[in-house]
């Protein structure tokens, strides 16, 4: 039987597993913290409750839900169930000491400059082997009509004028698109009358999946593949709903993002599979792990992207 035991060092801490034989059994997968992060930030937008069902249990959860209730929506996290309240007042400031302990604080950042008309908010932490870009961020909040500034390591940005649709680019020039500016422009538009066109987006399961929580709110999404991202804002999106984030960032959800990260971003032959299918009368998910019958000895036969691929990309990217 597969034994562990944890041995811990002065300056490292590792498992060590005794295998042998296969692995099968069943268990609850929580939601995708990726994807949650961003519905998160979404959910700030809703004029009516909201429930994420199935919210993972970390620490990011717990704080945003400080940050938003520090913001004004009342938010609780009960049982992997992330709830909304919108307050009716909204303090539009991102505290430091929260802000810089999450990646996402430009997307939250961006919800509240859409639904309040300004903001300030920390640059992103939770990261500690690089910095975290934002311009892709900062250039969608004064697409949208935002006067930006930042300083002393916080970006304050507020709308003048009437909210007027925009067109934004999420291309970066060396990481391609930027997934979290995606969502923050996308965001931004959810709120603005007309329809906004986002070129470049991302199409990652971050994107799709805030994008499929807005469609249902009453936001207008159009995917027009790779190109172009088209939003048609409301002055309100009220519809109240529950929602649950899936437990893999993939696949994508939209048929669009689909087709794109089939050709693009699919695991070549030398990989191992984690098939997961649903159980209805238990609630829990199934899962076996199947090693690649073409992988090659010698290599880490579970390991996505594989080496030769990890080593020839950059560590980080924009978020």
């Amino acid at each position: 039987m597969p034994t562990a035991d944890t041995t811990t060092t002065a300056d490292e801490r590792a498992v060590r597993i005794t295998g042998g034989r296969r692995l099968v059994g069943t268990t609850t997968v929580q939601g995708s913290k990726n994807i949650a992060l961003h519905l998160y930030a979404a959910a700030i937008l809703a004029d009516e409750p909201l429930t994420l069902l199935g919210a993972p249990e970390i620490l990011d959860t717990a704080v945003v839900a400080d940050i938003l209730r520090r913001t004004g929506t009342r938010a609780t996290v009960t049982h992997r169930e992330f709830a909304t309240r919108p307050a009716g007042s909204c303090l539009p400031v991102v505290p430091d000491d929260l802000g810089r302990r999450i990646r996402t604080t430009a997307v939250l950042g961006g919800a509240l400059l859409a639904r309040a008309g300004e903001v300030t908010f920390p640059t992103p932490g939770g990261d500690a082997f690089c910095v975290r870009r934002i311009d892709r961020h900062l250039a969608a909040m004064e697409a949208a009509g935002a006067e930006v500034e930042v300083g002393r390591g916080r970006v304050r940005a507020r709308l003048t004028g009437k909210r007027l649709p925009f067109n934004t680019d999420a291309e970066t020039r060396s990481w391609g698109p930027s997934l979290g500016a995606t969502v923050t422009a996308m965001l931004l538009a959810a709120r603005t009358p007309g329809t906004s066109t986002i070129r470049n987006p991302s199409v990652e399961p971050e994107v799709t999946h805030t994008a499929a929580l807005l469609s249902q709110a009453g936001v207008g999404i159009e995917w027009r593949g790779r190109k172009a991202l088209h939003i048609t804002g409301v002055d309100s999106p009220s519809r109240r709903t529950d929602w649950k984030p899936p437990p893999s960032r993939w696949p994508p959800s939209s048929p669009e993002a689909r087709s794109t990260w089939t050709a693009s971003r699919r695991p070549r032959s030398r990989t191992a599979w984690c098939r997961c299918s649903p159980m209805p009368e238990s609630g829990s998910t199934r899962w076996t792990a199947e090693r690649s019958s073409a992988a090659r000895p010698g290599r880490d036969r579970y390991s996505w992207p594989p080496a030769r691929i990890r080593a020839s990309r950059p560590t980080c990217s924009h978020s």
